[in-house]
């Protein structure tokens, strides 16, 4: 598995990056040796060291967790922690989907990043629409909604969009402000409309 160390607004020593190599290996590769890359970011902000983990085990699966500590190794170990509490919680789940995944299934939809330029000028109307400044393919998983929950926690992302494996079409979770699981479903919508 290759392991990239980044330091933000802090410099990194070559201690802090084999121990963040070594942790982070020793943990992801006791339950999956199939674990293609991972990213790991160590960002000083004021007196905290917010650590930010990122493993990708394969296609679309993306696991993330991030812990702020006032010392990195502790940061770096909360975070690791928290880590392997995922993949040992979603493991059997994790495996039973990647060995039966079918990729046929799969839909592929381009990604964008829109520019946040709008934000700066308060007082203005928006004109016209904002920038694309990066552009990438994303795959959208045909899964159930359990599956699409762990996923959702997986990936530490406020939203999560599949397609239902119930009715093939595209649903979406996502986490609310008071911190429960919501669940679009437009098909959900139309079976309301055929009881009435």
């Amino acid at each position: 598995m290759q392991v990239l160390v980044t330091g933000k607004h802090i410099d990194l020593g070559e201690s802090l990056k084999q121990k963040t190599i070594d942790l982070l290996q020793e943990v992801v590769l006791k339950y999956f040796d199939h674990a293609v890359d991972s990213h790991v970011t160590i960002e000083k902000c004021g007196h905290f060291t917010m650590v930010h983990l990122e493993v990708h085990l394969g296609r679309n699966i993306i696991l993330r967790t991030s812990e702020s500590e006032e010392e990195p190794y502790t940061a770096l170990e909360k975070s690791i922690h928290k880590l392997e509490k995922n993949i040992r919680r979603y493991k059997d789940k994790l495996k039973a989907h990647h060995t039966n995944h079918d990729v046929s299934k799969e839909e592929i939809a381009m990604q964008y990043v829109l520019s946040d330029n709008y934000r700066d000028q308060e007082d203005q109307e928006p004109q016209g629409s904002a920038a694309i400044v990066a552009e990438t393919t994303t795959y959208i998983p045909l899964l159930s909604v359990s599956e699409a929950v762990m996923r959702l926690d997986l990936s530490g992302n406020p939203a999560f969009l599949f397609k239902n494996k119930s009715h093939g079409q595209l649903n979406m979770v996502y986490v609310r402000k008071d911190g429960n699981i919501g669940w679009v479903d437009p098909e959900g919508n139309k079976k309301l409309h055929e009881k009435k």
